[in-house]
């Protein structure tokens, strides 16, 4: 009698559960970016296998619409002074992603709180670092977040004046920002952008990149 042996199906995994908010160019409106925001317990997506499940979901529905964009990772705040430089690098790299096209989303706030360790070592590794603004805590833009940072987020003003980046333009808190992160190199994003007229005024004041509907918008 010849016996067949039984494999037991493996058991399937829940899906990853995620959204990629699209950040478009605001002059010419072409994807520019992508940021990614895991759903679920915090303590369970960022596990590494999860996390590098995520990553390699992200990358794949990405690459499925035709975007090829860079994309980033938004750390919470609660799990940024938990997580190690090393899973994010070592989850990334399982999850087949590139340097040039993979970046991690840190909150201002917490890089204030607890330092810039976490944003240091990312950079040592080679990913690059988009800071997530918060207006009641903003670092200066010197020499130092020139080497760490690469775009700078920051929530798009109602009513944005265009001479909000001109040197002899608007002083206020933004005005200023602006100004000191266009001298540090960084780009310039804006969320939740709703309108093309607010786009095109964001564009003027000094955005680069904005996200929210409007960019949503351009997927479709």
């Amino acid at each position: 009698m010849n016996v067949i042996p039984f494999r037991r199906p493996a058991p399937q995994q829940e899906p990853v559960a995620f959204t990629i908010g699209a950040r478009v160019d605001l002059r010419v409106g072409a994807v520019a970016s992508g940021v990614i925001r895991p759903r679920g317990e915090t303590d369970e997506v960022f596990s590494f296998s999860n996390l590098a499940r995520t990553l390699r979901a992200a990358r794949m529905a990405w690459k499925e619409r035709g975007i090829y964009a860079v994309l980033s990772l938004a750390v919470p705040a609660e799990m940024y002074a938990r997580l190690e430089a090393d899973l994010l690098h070592e989850a990334a790299q399982e999850a087949g992603c590139t340097r040039h096209l993979m970046g991690f989303e840190l909150c201002e706030r917490e890089i204030v709180t607890h330092g810039a360790e976490l944003a240091e070592a990312l950079r040592e590794r080679g990913w690059g670092v988009v800071l997530r603004g918060d207006d009641k805590c903003p670092l200066p833009f010197g020499a130092r977040a020139r080497s760490l940072y690469t775009e700078l987020v920051l929530e798009a003003p109602e009513a944005a004046s265009p001479f909000l980046a001109l040197e002899d333009g608007d002083r206020s808190p933004l005005g200023r920002r602006l100004i000191a992160a266009k001298a540090a190199g960084l780009t310039i994003t804006a969320e939740n952008v709703r309108t093309a007229a607010q786009a095109k005024t964001l564009a003027i004041a000094g955005f680069d990149r904005g996200g929210g509907p409007f960019a949503e918008a351009s997927l479709r």
